[in-house]
């Protein structure tokens, strides 16, 4: 399960990288996103306009085994998912993801950062729903669509967040296409040579710690050899 991620860019090259026509609200420069967090997503609006939106991370209800990751090989199964893939898809403006990685030095798993060495800002496929609070207004929330890790990251980390190319960005976010089967192609997990997974301080398993350390690697002699 992705638990964690990091958003280090800024807002213009948020809206840069994703085509965003208006932001309404945008959040950047977080190292340590936690679930249950406001963030930003890129969404198409009532009139199919791309826009930066804040959501909150986590569907509700937030115990739900689907609340903050949603297998993509599971969607389908799943009727409130299925409705959300066909006009209520996002995408995640991502810098990196953790995971936990046992060393046999240590008696604690330790957080790992992963990043793609090629994209310091990528896009993970989302889907989102609306509901409205009581006091009137409207709440936004997502849940981060993960695939099976493939190669030597497998080992220890047991899914992705799904990583979308160039036309898979398109696609993901094009408001003509309600059917799944055009974008299941778009959904495989990124393989692991592609990424780059580093040792990094175990104080982002706090949810209140937010420090630029976060997402940096920690060197030493006993990490050289396995920081894959």
């Amino acid at each position: 399960m992705i638990e964690r991620f990091s958003l280090t860019a800024e807002i213009g090259e948020v809206v840069k990288r994703f085509g965003v026509s208006e932001i309404i609200q945008g959040i950047t420069s977080r190292f340590n996103v936690a679930p249950t967090q406001t963030v930003s997503i890129v969404m198409n609006d009532r009139h199919n306009v791309k826009v930066l939106q804040e959501a909150r991370w986590g569907l509700f209800p937030f115990w739900a085994k689907d609340s903050i990751n949603a297998d993509q090989e599971m969607l389908t199964d799943k009727p409130y998912l299925h409705r959300m893939l066909s006009s209520q898809r996002c995408v995640i403006p991502c810098s990196g993801f953790y995971g936990q990685k046992q060393f046999r030095h240590e008696r604690d798993a330790r957080a790992m950062h992963t990043v793609v060495p090629s994209q310091p800002l990528f896009g993970v496929a989302g889907i989102f729903d609306r509901w409205r609070h009581v006091n009137g207004k409207e709440v936004c929330a997502f849940t981060m669509l993960t695939a099976a890790t493939t190669g030597t990251m497998s080992v220890w980390q047991s899914h992705v967040p799904v990583i979308l190319d160039e036309e898979g960005i398109e696609d993901w976010m094009d408001p003509t296409i309600k059917e799944f089967s055009k974008l299941r192609k778009h959904l495989e997990a990124m393989e692991s040579y592609l990424m780059r997974s580093y040792p990094v301080t175990n104080a982002v398993n706090d949810e209140r710690y937010e420090a630029p350390d976060c997402i940096h690697e920690i060197v030493r002699p006993e990490f050289a050899l396995k920081n894959v």
